[in-house]
């Protein structure tokens, strides 16, 4: 089965929970809501890599290194600053720990959709950032959660750094996701 070409990645399984084919699974946000509400996960895990596969990968992994399963969601809830979660198909301590390291993804066609003021943050990379005089500052490359509150990594075409900018109603003014547009009120000189 072929996977949809908006796959958002959500999380990470760890180790089995219990006896009986449960998964432990980290999501990447604090709120885990799309996880929650999903019917079905596609699950990733590296494709066979020949008679080299013991050795070990420089590389970062690449998209094509990957290849997706999925799973239909039997039942999944929250336990200790994680969910567990029961996968069809899934039914044993074993296959459990076998899918162990492997990342869980949902389609974004699926996510619910955001209150107003909220963004996913899969939403917010590639906007153009502008600071409220007008200059352009970059395009966010990714959204980290900094604890109080998520930080945008803003690119910037001609130097190496990156701007980071608190994504707090402070800084950030304007938030045009049709436009793919951020206006904040930050400068190309701000630490």
């Amino acid at each position: 089965m072929t996977p949809p070409d908006d796959l958002v990645e959500l999380g990470r399984i760890n180790e089995p929970y219990g006896l009986k084919g449960w998964v432990n699974v980290f999501p990447d946000t604090e709120d885990p809501a799309v996880l929650l509400k999903a019917s079905s996960w596609w699950i990733s895990r590296l494709r066979a890599q020949g008679a080299d596969s013991g050795a070990v990968r420089k590389a970062l992994i690449a998209p094509d290194d990957l290849e997706f399963e999925l799973f239909r969601v039997l039942a999944v809830k929250r336990h200790a600053g994680r969910l567990v979660a029961h996968l069809e198909g899934i039914e044993s301590r074993e296959l459990a720990q076998s899918m162990k390291g492997r990342r869980v993804y949902v389609p974004r066609s699926r996510f619910p959709k955001a209150e107003d003021g909220e963004y996913y943050w899969v939403d917010l990379i590639g906007c153009a950032v502008t600071s409220t005089l007008g200059n352009a500052l970059g395009v966010v490359k990714a959204v980290i959660d900094h604890g109080a509150h998520a930080i945008l990594i803003v690119t910037r075409a001609d130097r190496k750094d990156d701007l980071l900018i608190p994504f707090v109603q402070a800084y950030v003014s304007e938030v045009t996701l049709t436009e793919k547009r951020i206006v904040a009120d930050w400068e190309d000189d701000y630490l």
